[in-house]
């Protein structure tokens, strides 16, 4: 006879997930990078480096300047949808195989960053915006810490946009000060 654990973990062995989940889950760990053994944090930081600098040239190519700030909300709607159902097979509160939050906070994060430059990405600017989303991260500032623990995709998504906005402004106010200093 099982008991109902094991007859709960039967049940849900047998459900296959739906395309939607499917979806969401691969979209909530990044394509998979969230599978990284070593900081899938990390790894998801740079895939939204890479999805900024692209989307970032495109922008110009198209003489699209707002396409950064139309791109956090398409990701943040899409990261919330997909970090609250991917969530649930993970059966974790924070999960760190789903990097969609890390994705979409270094995005921002650069997005508030070249609004002081004006002009396409640097490596140096995109370098010291990477280090200040860790940093901002793993350090979790008031209220950072505080809304982590919101429940489902919000909390999942919204301590690391908070972390994403705070590396922004302060690359944004080190790209100031260096323009009127140097």
């Amino acid at each position: 006879m099982r008991t109902r654990a094991e007859s709960e973990l039967v049940e849900r062995a047998s459900v296959r997930p739906s395309l939607g989940d499917r979806l969401a889950w691969w979209i909530a760990t990044g394509g998979g990078s969230g599978l990284a053994p070593i900081a899938p944090g990390t790894v998801g930081a740079f895939l939204g480096v890479v999805l900024f600098v692209g989307s970032a040239f495109v922008g110009r190519a198209l003489g699209m300047r707002t396409l950064e700030w139309v791109m956090v909300g398409i990701l943040l709607g899409i990261g919330l949808w997909a970090s609250s159902r991917a969530c649930r097979s993970f059966e974790r509160a924070d999960p760190p195989q789903i990097v969609i939050d890390e994705i979409v906070g270094q995005y921002l994060a650069l997005a508030v960053a070249f609004e002081a430059g004006g002009e396409g990405p640097s490596w140096s600017v995109i370098g010291v915006s990477f280090i200040l989303f860790r940093l901002f991260d793993i350090w979790k500032p008031y209220p950072i810490r505080r809304v982590e623990r919101w429940a489902s995709g919000v909390g999942i998504m919204a301590d690391d946009v908070l972390a994403g906005g705070y590396a922004g402004l302060a690359a944004y106010v080190a790209l100031l000060l260096a323009r009127r200093l140097l």
